[in-house]
């Protein structure tokens, strides 16, 4: 998939995130925009195709800090002049809670 075939609702969101690799490898990312179907991020260095790995991220909503946790595998890793790499996570499995968070978020403005 390449980010020119997106087909669902996109909401911009900067937060501090981590993806942690299968084989526990971390790398600190930032959030750049989420949907239901995944996340794209700036990352620090290029991540490698095809890879599994778990997201993790937290966000206000209100008074209240959610932690959104999904299983995801990387579907891009592009240089970006200004921002490093761009990489993309497509979801692949995600709790009910995270769910209701990424629900909130796409319903407030972006």
């Amino acid at each position: 998939m390449n980010q020119k075939a997106r087909v669902s609702h996109r909401h911009a969101t900067r937060h501090a995130a981590t993806l942690t690799m299968i084989d526990e490898t971390r790398h600190t990312a930032r959030t750049l925009d989420l949907s239901h179907g995944g996340v794209s991020l700036q990352t620090g260095s290029q991540i490698r195709l095809a890879q599994y790995c778990a997201v993790s991220f937290q966000v206000q909503l209100g008074d209240s800090s959610h932690k959104v946790l999904a299983m995801g595998q990387v579907v891009y890793s592009d240089p970006d002049a200004e921002l490093g790499y761009k990489t993309g996570v497509q979801f692949l499995r995600i709790d009910d809670g995270s769910v209701a968070v990424i629900d909130r978020l796409l319903q407030s403005p972006a």
